[in-house]
């Protein structure tokens, strides 16, 4: 009887940030990609959070590890801790709070001068379910975004708008333009951390009380 054989895909690992004010729905997006669940009722990360999420293309086996931080003022100097091992962050807002818009850029500097910026990011208005409540247009996130250099998109965690998208977006911000050598070399798991891999819960968090 012949086996059949199965291609061993190179496994990479990529830190991924979910940064913005409190209630703009960064735990729900994060739930729903990871877990295909919405929370009806709002969740306040305490400190750090993350999950795990795998992904297949036809070159890598990439494990995601996306952390949900918190949002309120008293924990931001652990967020900003955060921010200097990471490979992509996603700055959330909500589309019907103009203030949480605003604040995003504060997040977006505080990111630029806590690290060496060598990572990518991608701006995301949430909520746009409710359309009716819209305080910031789609035409001002798309003009921030020119001004900035930074790509941008809307989404909806409620209805599952663009949430894979957005996930694949920075996936493919960080890994487009190397080759395959710089790849393994920035990103590739070592067997070690395979073998931690197995024996880890898919969830953790850090520095909560």
């Amino acid at each position: 009887m012949s086996q059949k054989n199965t291609k061993i895909l190179p496994e990479i690992k990529l830190k991924i940030l979910i940064i913005g004010d409190t209630n703009v729905g960064k735990t729900s997006m994060l739930l729903n990609y990871t877990d295909n669940y919405f929370p009806e009722t709002h969740l306040a990360t305490i400190g750090v959070e993350y999950k795990v999420k795998e992904l297949i293309t036809d070159k890598y086996k990439i494990n995601l590890q996306i952390w949900d931080t918190a949002g309120q003022e008293r924990f931001r100097s652990i967020t900003k801790s955060f921010f200097q091992n990471s490979n992509g962050i996603l700055f959330v807002y909500d589309i019907t709070n103009i203030n949480t818009f605003h604040n995003v850029k504060d997040w977006i500097r505080d990111s630029e001068m806590n690290t060496n910026n060598r990572f990518e990011k991608l701006l995301i208005g949430n909520k746009i379910d409710l359309k009716d409540k819209r305080k910031v247009s789609f035409e001002d996130l798309k003009e921030y975004g020119i001004k900035r250099k930074i790509e941008v998109m809307e989404v909806s965690a409620k209805e599952r708008v663009n949430i894979d998208e957005a996930f694949q977006k920075i996936t493919d911000l960080i890994l487009n333009n190397k080759n395959e050598n710089d790849i393994l070399k920035d990103f590739g798991i070592t067997n070690n951390e395979i073998n931690l891999g197995k024996t880890e819960n898919k969830k953790g968090h850090c520095c909560s009380k």
